[in-house]
């Protein structure tokens, strides 16, 4: 593919990663950031793969002697791993609540030798 260098008028061989004057570089570039940043989050999987895809579509005129070109650019990165809680459901006064159960029974010894948080803090719930 060739491009016309307006300053000196010579025809220079470019790609089409080129185009727009490195415009498709730079966006692969900003999605190679998103792919690494994705890597190195430790809330995401750390075995699932990420990809970068560069599309070029084109669509020539009637007369076929010219075409439209859209490039776009996209990245898949890994989604943010999900976490569980388990919540102990029941009633209050008469009312329904939830309650985060804890890590570790409340008032037990850690490994580390601290004791374990006892506090225990009800959820609010929709109102039916």
């Amino acid at each position: 593919m060739l491009k016309l260098d307006h300053t000196t008028g010579e025809m220079l061989e470019i790609s089409l990663f080129d185009l727009l004057d490195g415009g498709v570089k730079e966006l692969a570039d900003m999605n190679l950031q998103r792919v690494l940043d994705n890597i190195r989050d430790p809330n995401t999987e750390q075995k699932k793969a990420r990809t970068i895809t560069v599309r070029f579509t084109f669509t020539p005129n009637e007369m076929r002697d010219s075409t439209l070109v859209n490039i776009a650019v996209d990245s898949k990165i890994a989604p943010v791993k999900s976490v569980e809680a388990t919540l102990d459901i029941g009633k209050d006064n008469g009312k329904l609540v939830a309650v985060e159960r804890p890590k570790y029974t409340p008032g037990q010894l850690r490994m580390d030798g601290h004791e374990t948080d006892t506090k225990i803090h009800a959820l609010k719930t929709a109102q039916a």
